[in-house]
């Protein structure tokens, strides 16, 4: 629990102050407890930081999970990946922002290239399954996956930039729209069923 609540306070602390600003103390005052407690759980910040991200991950993999089991077909499946990642990474937006500062940096490259192929694999998965199953025609599914993922992030930062009032729900809806239709899998085309 102790750990849980470390992680959450230097997440606020990271998000608010920048990661280079913090130190291990603004995040034990933040988590209402003293200083070496925090070194009793990290090492350093560096690994509060790691560990946050890894906790995410593993928060958007089950709950995506969790909800697909929920559906069938590749159009659902789609929709309901990319619909779960906007809707977490809105919801996780201090964690997301240092992702895209503090995860670019050449010590936290490997990390972040990781949680990058975690999610093009999700979709991958998804549309593999889904040729398999007749539903859709065999293609560079690399591609698409990456696609989609790019898509999702565009999204993300806009929204984090305050360049767009889009909703995440919009945006999961207009990015699924596409990859149907470059799927051949859009509404207003025949497609495979």
């Amino acid at each position: 629990m102790r750990r849980q609540e470390i992680l959450a306070a230097a997440i606020k602390v990271f998000g608010k102050k920048g990661f280079a600003a913090t130190c291990v103390g603004d995040v034990a005052d933040a988590a209402k407890i003293a200083k070496g407690t925090v070194y009793l759980y990290f090492e350093s910040k560096e690994e509060i930081y790691a560990t946050a991200v890894q906790l995410a991950v593993a928060q958007l993999q089950e709950v995506a999970a969790e909800r697909i089991r929920l559906v069938s077909g590749v159009r659902e499946r789609l929709a309901v990946a990319i619909a779960v990642r906007m809707e977490f990474w809105h919801e996780q937006l201090n964690l997301y922002r240092l992702l895209l500062t503090v995860g670019r940096e050449a010590r936290h490259k490997r990390q972040t290239n990781e949680v990058l192929r975690s999610g093009h694999g999700h979709f991958l998965r998804i549309l593999e399954e889904g040729a398999a199953a007749g539903e859709l025609e065999p293609r560079d599914f690399d591609t698409v996956a990456w696609a989609i993922l790019d898509m999702i992030r565009g999204c993300n930062e806009r929204r984090m930039d305050h360049l767009t009032e889009r909703t995440p729900q919009q945006d999961a809806e207009t990015i699924t729209a596409f990859a149907l239709q470059q799927l051949g899998l859009s509404k207003e085309s025949p497609g495979r069923r």
